[in-house]
């Protein structure tokens, strides 16, 4: 099974990678989510081709949209990395380092949709001030719903080729806020 927003290959490997991101969780035999990405089943086939199209094809203000959400996804994946040192908690630690996992492959569908050459390197932030796990839970839900801010914010003014993909990115964004509730 592929899926088609990520174009990773899902297989009884990998198919609960990441698995404490989700509300419901896959099973080998039921595959309901990307580990890799998050987004839904209706997302996942078997013979449908990865979303490919030509970045060439897209207007500077699209690129701009993508390369903004690709900050905004690395942004997030460098809190959770950061976060799930600091959480006290070891269901919250693997939690975070799930979710930083599936911002960092948002972060690299943005790129690859964008036709950028690479990921780019963000300063780094100090994350000391969020010292307990209450705190660290309270940031990571105020990120979620920024990110769904950004891709509610930028839904009509994209291209109808990157809309399936940014509803795909929001939906997932939407989980995450509850799951940080």
């Amino acid at each position: 099974m592929r899926c088609l927003i990520c174009g990773m290959i899902i297989n009884d490997k990998n198919y609960n990678m990441n698995d404490s991101t989700f509300i419901d969780k896959n099973e080998a035999d039921d595959i309901i989510r990307c580990p890799f990405c998050g987004v839904s089943k209706e997302y996942l086939s078997d013979d449908e081709e990865y979303i490919n199209f030509n970045p060439d094809d897209l207007d500077d203000k699209t690129r701009k949209v993508l390369d903004m959400g690709m900050k905004l996804e690395i942004f997030n994946g460098d809190f959770y990395a950061e976060a799930s040192k600091q959480a006290k908690d070891e269901n919250l630690k693997k939690m975070f380092k799930d979710l930083s996992n599936i911002e960092m492959m948002h972060a690299r569908v943005h790129k690859n949709f964008g036709g950028f050459e690479s990921l780019p390197s963000l300063r780094k932030m100090d994350y000391t001030k969020h010292n307990t796990d209450e705190l660290l839970l309270m940031e990571a839900n105020k990120r979620e719903k920024h990110a769904i801010a950004f891709y509610d914010r930028y839904f009509d003014k994209i291209p109808d080729s990157i809309k399936k993909i940014f509803k795909a990115l929001a939906d997932v964004e939407k989980e995450h806020v509850t799951i940080t509730e």
